[in-house]
C-alpha cells in the first residue's frame, strides 16, 4: 500500500487503475485518521461526529471517476500526515476534505485522429511511409528543396 502511495505522491502518476487505487487511498484515509483520532478526539467538539465526517470522507473520495486533480498532494498528506499536522484530528481531516472537494480529474490523453490538411496529418504521413520503408520524396510529386538559391 504505501509504495502505491509513494508512486503517486512523488510523480502524481501511478501503475493501478483508479478502481484500485481508490481503495488504498481509502484505506489509508482510514487507517491515518484513525491514528489521530486515538491520541485526540478534538474532531467532535466541533459538532460533527469523527464518524460521520469519516463517513463524508469516503464518499467524496468514492464519487471520482478518475483521480481528482488533487490525488498527488492527497498521497503526499496521507503518507505523513505529521509534517504539518501534529495532533489534531479536526485538522487533519478537514485537509483532506479540501482535497476531496475538487470537481476537476486528472485527464485522460486520447489521441484524437488528425485533421485533414494538418501539419500533425501531413507528419503522420510522412512517418509512415517512413515506416513502410519508403524514402522520403519516393512515390509522391514532392520535389527537393533548393537550398543554394
Amino acid at each position: 500500500m504505501a509504495d502505491t502511495l509513494q508512486e503517486v505522491a512523488k510523480s502524481g502518476h501511478s501503475t493501478q487503475a483508479w478502481s484500485e487505487l481508490k481503495h488504498v487511498i481509502c484505506a489509508k484515509i482510514e487507517e491515518v485518521c484513525a491514528e489521530y483520532y486515538a491520541s485526540n478526539k478534538d474532531i467532535d467538539a466541533a459538532g460533527e461526529s469523527y464518524q460521520e465526517v469519516l463517513q463524508r470522507l469516503k464518499a467524496l473520495l468514492a464519487e471520482f471517476p478518475n483521480a481528482p486533480f488533487t490525488v498527488q498532494r492527497l498521497c503526499e498528506l496521507l503518507l505523513d500526515p505529521h509534517r504539518v499536522y501534529f495532533t489534531s484530528t479536526r485538522k487533519v481531516m478537514s485537509a483532506l476534505e479540501k482535497l476531496l472537494t475538487v470537481s476537476s480529474t486528472v485527464p485522460i490523453m486520447q489521441s484524437a485522429p488528425p485533421k485533414p490538411g494538418s501539419y500533425q496529418a501531413a507528419a503522420e504521413f510522412e512517418l509512415g511511409k517512413l515506416l513502410s520503408g519508403e524514402q522520403p520524396g519516393e512515390g509522391g510529386d514532392a520535389q527537393p528543396m533548393d537550398v543554394e538559391g
